[in-house]
């Protein structure tokens, strides 16, 4: 007697379905993350437009409303006219299909940044008013651009593709330190128009400098050789060296011993070197466009192979050895068909094509999460960093530069890196309910 299992759809048949829906998987991601990755280049847009505004915003301040009045009404219009495009651009992130599993927390940090940019009008009120002194206007613009940068460091946390993680990481790191140097400019136009350095403001600038520098490592680390190539150029630019100068006499000279007229010196080389710097931003926005698009074309034109070889794929093919030697490799001695007394059992078996396939696939998704893994610990270190510092400013009422400090100096004291102190902040506030800090 014969007996043979019935099933209710080909095993065969729906191996190929998963293989083929796999790689599908992979192509719908990494059109996701290339629309990601276009939110970033209008965000990157916005945030050197506010940045301009902000360093403007701290000279004029500064100078009493007597410099910069034309230069800060163009940088106003530059902002309004990157964020109008910003605005534009997420129009089509409100799409039912847009609101993908796994987006959530992308799409709240756009609703916040949003949230961020509704209160800019009262914050130039306050400027045009004077209300505010150039610290706290640089705090309410650096605020705002943070809020922007928290979107890049979501969609950063998307990217399933090992080079397009390092491209993001690149960016990420340099916009961050691009950031910081802005940032530096407002504080140091603060400083310079107003004639003294107290030294809460000197070391609101010392912090500013160190924390460029592990910003500019990280993003050298995951660059692609054109990037560093320019970022070691704009090092040795004639501005590098007048920064350096003035930086040394912020640092050193007594208060009240300062030239005003520096104050237009140090913005002006400030921002030649911002200016400079969106140009290295500027190549590795292209080189990460670039590996989003040959990423997709590869695996598209991949999954159409995959489709291919599936159909191809004959019957009698599909059954030459046994199932779990996908895994293990067949057993010696095992044949597609072995009697038992007057019964034949017919073994689902799948065959050595589509084995090869599936190892393939296996192989390569374990491949690209060991190459992930890299830029995604970059990522997760910097976002604890942050989460550290925001823990302690909320719950220690500290300031930013002092949430720094005081991690950098744990860091310093207890021989250990920043990033395990940042770590060890965080589980200590979750452990107490992040009421114990």
């Amino acid at each position: 007697m014969t007996q043979t299992p019935s099933p209710s759809f080909s095993l065969e048949e729906a191996i190929g379905d998963f293989l083929v829906a796999s790689r599908k998987c992979e192509v719908v991601s990494l059109e996701r993350l290339l629309e990601a990755v276009q939110l970033v280049g209008r965000i990157r847009a916005l945030v050197h437009a506010l940045q301009r505004e902000r360093g403007a915003s701290s000279l004029w301040i500064g100078s009493g409303g007597q410099r910069y009045t034309r230069e800060l009404e163009q940088y106003r219009a530059e902002s309004d006219a990157a964020a109008a495009a910003f605005r534009e651009h997420l129009d089509g992130w409100l799409a039912p299909d847009a609101c993908a599993h796994g987006r959530s927390r992308l799409l709240g940090r756009m609703a916040l940044a949003l949230h961020g940019l509704s209160g800019l009008g009262s914050l130039r009120e306050e400027v045009l008013e004077q209300t505010l002194s150039p610290m706290d206007s640089t705090r309410g613009f650096s605020e705002l651009i943070r809020a922007l940068m928290a979107v890049v460091f979501e969609a950063a946390d998307s990217a399933t593709d090992p080079e397009v993680s390092r491209a993001l990481v690149a960016l990420l790191n340099f916009m961050q330190g691009k950031e910081l140097a802005g940032q530096e400019r407002a504080i140091g136009a603060a400083g310079f128009g107003a004639a003294s350095f107290e030294p809460e403001l000197r070391q609101a600038l010392v912090h500013r400098i160190d924390a460029q520098e592990r910003a500019f490592r990280i993003f050298s680390e995951f660059a692609a050789p054109a990037a560093c190539a320019a970022w070691r150029e704009l090092q040795t630019a004639a501005f590098a060296a007048d920064i350096e100068r003035l930086r040394r006499r912020a640092c050193t000279e007594a208060s009240g011993h300062h030239d005003p007229a520096r104050a237009e010196e140090w913005f002006a080389c400030t921002t030649a070197r911002i200016d400079a710097m969106k140009e290295v931003e500027d190549l590795l926005e292209m080189h990460l466009n670039e590996c989003c698009s040959v990423r997709i074309t590869a695996d598209r034109a991949d999954l159409g192979a995959v489709r291919d070889r599936v159909a191809q794929l004959a019957e009698s093919e599909l059954r030459d050895s046994v199932p779990y030697a996908v895994f293990f490799g067949a057993p010696e001695g095992l044949e597609p068909a072995q009697e038992e007394g007057d019964a034949v059992l017919n073994v689902p078996i799948v065959g050595h094509s589509v084995m090869d396939l599936v190892q393939r696939q296996a192989a390569r998704l374990q491949s690209v999460e060991d190459e992930l893994h890299a830029a995604r610990q970059a990522l997760a270190e910097r976002k604890t960093i942050e989460r550290a510092k925001a823990l302690l400013i909320q719950h220690r009422g500290l300031s930013e530069d002092q949430a720094y400090k005081l991690l950098r100096q744990t860091a310093m004291n207890q021989n250990r890196r920043l990033a395990e102190v940042a770590e060890a902040t965080v589980a200590m506030s979750d452990l107490l309910g992040k009421g114990g800090l």
